[in-house]
Order: C-alpha cells, then structure tokens, then sequence
C-alpha cells in the first residue's frame, strides 16, 4: 500500500508539473483576468497538525486557523498600489476523522496607495465568505465549496470614479502533497469556479462598456503551487506562485505571481519574510481597464500545515 501510495504521488507530480508547463506556455500575455484573495494560498483544514481525530471519531467546532499578510509595493507599482494588508480565517464546522472537513471561511484584502500626508491612503477593499468541503482520498484532497465575493472602492467617488463588483462561484479542487524528503517538500493544487454571480458597476457610466467585464466570467481555473526547503528543523527557504486562467464572454485571460520567503515555524504558526512579483492584466480597481505588475516585499503568518 505505501509503494502504490508513493506512486501515485509521483505520478501526480509530474502531471502536475507538465500542466505547469502547458498552463503557462498555452495563453497570450496580453489576456486579462479577475482577482480574488485565496488566489496565493492553499488551504485545507485537515492538514492541521494540532487536530488529529480516530478514524470515524465525530468533533463539532474542532478548530480555526487562517492567515495575516502586510507589505509595500516597493520595487514595481502604479498610482492605485503602495500597501496591501490580508487576514484570511477559516473555522470547522465538523470533522469526521482525519478524512473529512467541514468548514467556513472569510478572507479580505485592504490596498492602499499613497495619495495622502502619511503615504497611505485606503483605496480599494475586496471581501470573501465560503462555505468549504474537503475530503482526504489517500494521498491527495478533494474540496468542493461555494465562495461569495466582492469588491468596493473607498473615498473614490472623491475623485468622481467608482468600480464595485459582485461575484460567486461554485469551486472543486484537488490538493496534492509531495514528500520529496525529508528537508523538501511542496503542495500543487488545481481550482475550478463556475460563476453563478456576475456583477460590476462602474462610475462615470461612459467607462461601463470597456473592456475586460467582470460582469461576463463565466469559468477560471488556478494553479497553485508551494515549495519548501528546510536548512533546520523549524525554518525554510519557500518558493510559491499561482497562475490564473479565465473564461469570458471576450476570451481566455491570465493572472500570475511568484513569489520567495525565508519563514520559520513557531508551534501553530508559520512567519514568512519575502519578496514577490504579481502581474494582474486588469488590477479591478481603475474604471479604465490596465494591465499592471506589481513587486514587492512582505510579512505573512499562517496557521500551520492548513495554509501554505
């Protein structure tokens, strides 16, 4: 059993890994994509090392975990991006075992430019509620869920602009965790959203017809991936990174990032120190669609084993 295991976690591997290959290789820079908060992590509740269940034992209200990010645009920004602040949270509901999950989640992203005295200006805030179902198959996660998100402007309108959206989507993803030894490790997963919810608005109406249209999603996928070495016991050399495709009324678009740490696990949690490279082809914030890549550097804390 533990050879076929190994198997097949090889062999998810390297699919995993040629689906990589394809992913970023099949799609033209130019196309343009949505943004959404989970889009650089991987979660999944039953890889929380501080619950572990017998096999068919039944808990209510078992734990909660999540994340909290704070950084500057330092290298690469436009006027709309100077600080980014994240708190990500999720709380089971019920678990059975170490095999399933039930549980909730809320995540928001706050960006900030530096358009006052103190050089931080809030300017743009996106919210996230689901409803998350994760299930263990023997060497990889299957998750179902359903995720409402949105996103406002804040003191825009001063300006006389304004974009809002409104968006949901009903999600599968599999989540595979590879043992490279016993100092490397890494964890892929590959996301599917049907869009049930479409929505935006923009102010002054004559920018509502440009294009990208949130309001015209119609599927996206994601791949994630999240590699790290151990030079000790409790601290790491990380690289991760996300790659976004979308399907819409207009075609197929993209998102990426990649991003480098130094992190250290402390009991429940993990501390990250990084730098980072994003591209968004549309950031969702101007009421004038524009690509824009953003590089900078950061501080994240996770929950341990559930968030990476």
């Amino acid at each position: 059993m533990e050879s076929y295991t190994n198997q097949f976690r090889k062999g998810a591997f390297e699919i995993l890994f040629v689906a990589v290959l394809i992913f970023f290789s099949s799609f033209p820079s130019e196309a343009l994509g949505q943004r959404i908060i989970e889009r650089s992590h991987i979660l999944n509740p039953l890889e929380n090392p501080a619950v572990d269940l017998e096999e068919d034992e039944e808990k209510w209200f078992s734990h909660v975990g999540g994340w909290g990010a704070f950084g500057n645009y330092s290298f690469a920004r436009d006027s709309d991006h100077l600080w980014y602040q994240e708190l990500g949270a999720y709380f089971e509901i019920f678990r059975r075992g170490n095999e399933s999950s039930f549980a909730i989640t809320s995540q928001i992203e706050f960006i900030a430019n530096g358009d006052n005295d103190i050089n931080f200006s809030p300017h743009a805030i996106i919210w996230e509620e689901g409803l998350l179902y994760t299930s263990y198959r023997g060497g990889f996660y299957l998750q179902f869920g359903y995720y409402h998100r949105c996103k406002h402007d804040i003191d825009n309108l001063e300006s006389g602009e304004e974009r809002a959206s409104v968006f949901g989507s009903a999600m599968g993803r599999v989540i595979v965790p590879v043992q490279f030894s016993q100092r490397n490790d890494a964890v892929f997963s590959l996301q599917y959203d049907y869009y049930t919810i479409t929505w935006e608005r923009r102010i002054p109406e004559e920018f509502a017809d440009l294009e990208p249209m949130w309001d015209e999603l119609h599927s996206s996928f994601l791949l994630n991936g999240s590699y790290r070495s151990y030079f000790s016991d409790d601290n790491y050399f990380g690289v991760s990174g996300y790659g976004m495709s979308i399907l819409a009324n207009d075609g197929l678009r993209l998102n990426a990032k990649i991003g480098l740490t130094v992190g250290t696990s402390r009991g429940p949690g993990d501390v990250e120190v990084g730098i980072h490279m994003e591209h968004f082809a549309d950031s969702g914030i101007p009421v004038r669609p524009g690509s824009v890549t953003l590089a900078g550097l950061g501080i994240r804390i996770n929950s341990t084993g559930s968030v990476r």
